[in-house]
């Protein structure tokens, strides 16, 4: 009889199901225990030989969750208990696809939000995508994920990530290392010129501003770093990219430099646009965009805060 394997969590156990549709009978393949079950919409009801009957609900990527398993926010996960002892998570990695890819998720961070927006609003994962990809550049990559959802969105597709913070830079290195030689990561800035910038830490009332708000600029000041910075044309010459088919964009206000100061020279070698503005402190950042992308790109229906421009000519 043909069979198939679900994953399941159980308060107690991780394992797998094998189960047998058609006499409904199933096997936990790592212990051996056997009985029979019913599907009905999401629930898997099993019914065991030697123990209480269970129910699990089918969660994201297939996984049978039990009904009594609680689920606990992301950011109230900071202590565990294990043998008696209470100890501290800094961070948990997180399955991002059915073939078991993760990504780690640095607790009590932005990482939680920007999770949340690629991997459950999917704010990426638009109509507007191509069906086909060969070369992704991904300017602000923060942690990673962004460039995670695309490299397996397009299993054939290379990848340039740009991060210029530190820490930000050290975990989309470990978030992408799976994917092998198709990700190229670079630790910089885009800017007007190739030089070095300073990075701003903290807003103008000297608050830190955090991991997701980290910005670049040339005036200096009390920011602690400072990281090379390459206009964008010359990231395309440095890495041989000839044609790219989605740029995406989040660099927390520096779109309005970039589209600001001489755009063609990357512009005719770029079919699809994301981009991220930030108008609410970089007043104009929207409106440069628009005014460069508006003899070339047609825009499409936005995804959450993602505006989407496609090349018309």
């Amino acid at each position: 009889m043909n069979s198939y394997c679900v994953r399941a969590h159980h308060p107690h156990w991780r394992g797998t199901l094998r189960l047998w549709p058609e006499s409904h009978s199933v096997r936990h393949v790592e212990t051996g225990s056997t009985g029979t079950y019913q599907v009905s919409g999401n629930t898997l009801t099993v019914i065991w030989d030697d123990y209480k009957p269970d129910k699990f609900v089918k969660e994201i990527f297939g996984v049978y969750v039990h009904e009594k398993v609680t689920p606990v926010s992301a950011n109230a996960l900071r202590t565990v208990e294990i043998a008696g002892q209470v100890r501290e998570l800094s961070r948990i990695s997180i399955p991002v696809s059915a073939s078991g890819d993760e990504v780690n998720l640095r607790l009590g961070t932005t990482d939680v939000q920007t999770f949340g927006q690629v991997f459950v609003s999917n704010e990426y994962d638009s109509k507007n995508l191509p069906d086909q990809a060969e070369m992704i550049v991904d300017l602000g990559a923060n942690v990673g994920y962004a460039t995670v959802f695309f490299a397996l969105r397009y299993p054939e597709a290379r990848i340039l990530a740009i991060e210029p913070d530190g820490d930000n830079f050290a975990a989309l290195v470990g978030n992408t290392r799976r994917l092998g030689r198709r990700i190229q990561s670079e630790r910089a800035a885009v800017w007007i010129k190739d030089d070095w910038l300073t990075l701003q830490t903290e807003d103008l009332d000297g608050k830190p501003m955090g991991a997701w708000g980290i910005r670049v600029s040339d005036r200096g000041g009390s920011a602690e770093m400072t990281v090379p910075c390459w206009k964008l044309s010359t990231l395309y010459e440095k890495y041989d990219l000839p044609k790219v088919d989605i740029l995406k964009i989040d660099i927390e206000g520096s779109e309005l430099e970039l589209f600001n100061h001489e755009p063609d020279e990357w512009l005719t070698r770029t079919d699809l646009i994301i981009i991220e503005t930030h108008d609410r402190f970089r007043p104009g950042s929207e409106l440069a965009v628009r005014k460069a992308l508006l003899r070339s790109f047609q825009e499409l229906p936005r995804s959450g805060e993602n505006l989407f421009f496609r090349r018309s000519v």
